[in-house]
């Protein structure tokens, strides 16, 4: 008796030492990770947002002056960028697949860096809108290529704050793009100020993504920086949480199921709606704080204070689906609060006050894009289909940049009344598709806990699982 006794003892602290074993070599799989993909993915995402929006900077630099901008044309230059963005998500998630992150993230940088070189360049309002037009090529896959590839290296829990981490690093940019454009803006040099902020931004994200193409790993399968053990108990880690797999092939099949899940595009409007906001205070932010009273370099500088604001509630972010993990309710919060912030902006005189709560909105809209972001990703499965559904998403963010850049309109100086509404209304239609898909979600649980079926995935090949994707009974969404 007392012999099987030890022996189960023995079995017993056995047990438990493989598991503190499995846990630190999981924890050193994460650190690893974390040390390859974020620090490369947060520095190019910063510059990409600074390249992508430092033709606002150029303009307060004297750059509409310069090639002789009237009327809407600047507008128009700002959205040529988005007719492309729009289009190219998709393709760029399926090279992304197909040629490897590690490849196709350093590339698609070092080609947009190069045309925002060229914008130095252009001499005319269409050869600068030619070239925001090639630039939204290659920056479409960006943001959901990083999205994507999250979902093979971290489970749902793990890739929250890292989703919000690298959403925090636009944000974190807009802080530095105003006082770095202001000081680019001053070089004493043969070319003119807005020239110098283009080639010494760009020159930056080449070199960044150099770096990269060194760091940067495509799967956790294949990554040379893991130790055997390391890799073993990743995999483990993954395959318990469902994990998607590198070994998985691109179906075609799934392109239609995510096209046709309403779900996705209800995601889909509530990044637009928040990148809408977003998109605005980024380009149009120091025309706003200009139209208020200050001079070119002061509104340049002055421009980082909504931004740090909102820098800050990403960085909260992180942290709030731990403390309560319902993103639906987070999100209806921050879109109430940027509805009521900007009624306020539109309907004040004040300067001193549209000032204090244009940053209070910032800090109000920051959250909802890496917040719907975390949430697709949690409740889409398949490879394919979470592929398209990334895409789809930071799509419509494309399509906010359209349509955001004709809100702010030269007429409606300096009040800008008709922008601030139009935002105040973005917001208050992410509240009401946060809602359905809450209701929805929490409806469909119910639904699948009422059949009470036992899902044996042994029973089904492979590809027959796979193409479930997040209709298996055993999926429960986050709501």
């Amino acid at each position: 008796m007392s012999t099987k006794g030890g022996q189960s003892s023995e079995r017993g602290a056995s047990e438990a030492v493989g598991g503190a074993e499995e846990q630190r070599l999981r924890r050193s799989y994460v650190r690893k990770a974390d040390l390859h993909l974020l620090p490369p993915a947060f520095a190019m995402y910063f510059f990409a947002i600074i390249d992508r929006n430092n033709i606002g900077n150029a303009k307060v630099a004297g750059m509409d002056v310069a090639l002789g901008l009237h009327g809407e044309q600047f507008n128009w230059i700002v959205s040529a960028f988005f007719f492309t963005y729009i289009f190219f998500e998709i393709p760029s998630n399926i090279m992304l697949k197909r040629v490897g992150a590690r490849i196709w993230l350093p590339l698609i940088a070092i080609c947009w860096s190069i045309l925002v070189a060229l914008m130095a360049a252009a001499k005319s309002y269409g050869s600068l809108v030619a070239v925001r037009v090639l630039l939204g090529v290659f920056e479409a896959g960006y943001v959901p290529g990083f999205i994507y590839l999250t979902s093979f290296w971290y489970t749902k829990r793990q890739q929250a704050p890292r989703i919000a981490l690298f959403f925090s690093a636009g944000v974190f940019a807009g802080i530095w793009a105003g006082p770095l454009a202001a000081r680019l803006q001053e070089i004493d040099g043969s070319l003119m100020g807005y020239q110098y902020i283009f080639i010494i931004e760009a020159s930056i994200t080449v070199a960044l993504a150099v770096i990269m193409a060194f760091m940067l790993q495509n799967y956790p399968e294949t990554a040379t920086f893991l130790a055997e053990e390391e890799r073993a108990a990743a995999l483990r880690m993954l395959a318990s949480d469902k994990a998607l797999s590198y070994n998985t092939d691109y179906r075609p099949r799934q392109v239609l199921r995510a096209l046709s899940d309403w779900t996705i595009w209800g995601y889909a409007i509530i990044f637009w709606a928040a990148a809408t906001g977003g998109a605005t205070q980024a380009i149009f932010g120091p025309t706003l704080i200009r139209a208020m009273g200050y001079t070119s370099t002061r509104a340049q500088v002055l421009s980082a204070a909504p931004s740090a604001c909102g820098f800050a509630s990403q960085i909260l972010s992180m942290f709030l689906p731990r403390l309560y993990p319902r993103f639906s309710v987070w999100i209806m919060l921050f879109s109430a609060a940027a509805c009521a912030f900007y009624a306020v902006i539109a309907t004040v005189e004040n300067v001193h006050v549209r000032f204090a709560f244009l940053c209070l909105s910032n800090f109000a809209l920051s959250p909802n894009m890496p917040l719907v972001s975390i949430w697709m990703s949690n409740n889409v499965m398949g490879v394919t289909k979470k592929g398209v559904a990334s895409a789809c998403t930071v799509m419509l963010g494309g399509v906010a940049g359209l349509i955001g850049s004709h809100i702010y309109r030269g007429k409606d100086f300096p009040q800008y009344r008709f922008g601030h509404i139009f935002v105040c209304v973005c917001n208050a239609l992410i509240f009401v598709v946060a809602l359905a898909l809450n209701l929805y979600f929490r409806y469909e649980n119910r639904r699948r806990d009422s059949q009470n079926e036992d899902f044996d995935a042994s029973a089904l090949s492979k590809d027959e699982v796979e193409d479930m994707c997040d209709t298996r009974p055993d999926h429960r969404y986050t709501w």
